[in-house]
């Protein structure tokens, strides 16, 4: 098969299967409820936990990334990335996003209840789409270089 045609077979596949990362994340934190820490603070701790601003242009971009990594035979560029990715976070969590470590107004137990909460939610968008995109990157490499073959061979074509 043309080596354009395989690149475009897998570029497709990394396109069509981004659209299952979000359905996939949303059933991951499902049972990860964002309780505010009182009802005096419902308002403000939805505004404060409903952050994602721009999740979904970088994980379309991840995808690309990973297949590109993948195509061009460079795990060390997603080594790279990711490492990037984790001191990005690291960084954001411990200083950005650090909660004092209780909150005038609410229960300790409750407050303490509530950042668990949210810290588990964000760990869990981290995680379950950074491994879903890489999913993705390698699933579109597979397809493109490997799938039309397979396809043949299963069905007795060529």
């Amino acid at each position: 098969m043309n080596a354009y045609l395989q690149l475009l077979v897998g570029l497709i596949v990394v396109l069509l299967l981004g659209y299952g990362v979000k359905p996939l994340m949303d059933r991951a934190k499902e049972k990860v409820t964002l309780t505010p820490p009182g009802e005096a603070f419902k308002e403000k701790w939805a505004e404060l936990t409903a952050g994602n601003e721009a999740g979904r242009i970088i994980g379309t971009l991840e995808r690309f990334f990973f297949f590109g990594a993948f195509w061009a035979g460079a795990p060390s560029a997603i080594g790279v990335w990711l490492a990037f990715k984790v001191a990005s976070k690291w960084n954001v969590w411990s200083n950005v996003v650090a909660l004092p470590d209780s909150l005038e107004g609410a229960t300790q137990l409750d407050y303490v209840i509530a950042r668990r909460r949210w810290s588990s939610h964000l760990l869990i968008t981290f995680l379950v789409g950074t491994l879903a995109n890489l999913l993705i990157g390698f699933l579109g490499t597979v397809v493109g270089r490997h799938g039309p073959e397979a396809v043949r061979t299963l069905c007795g074509c060529g």
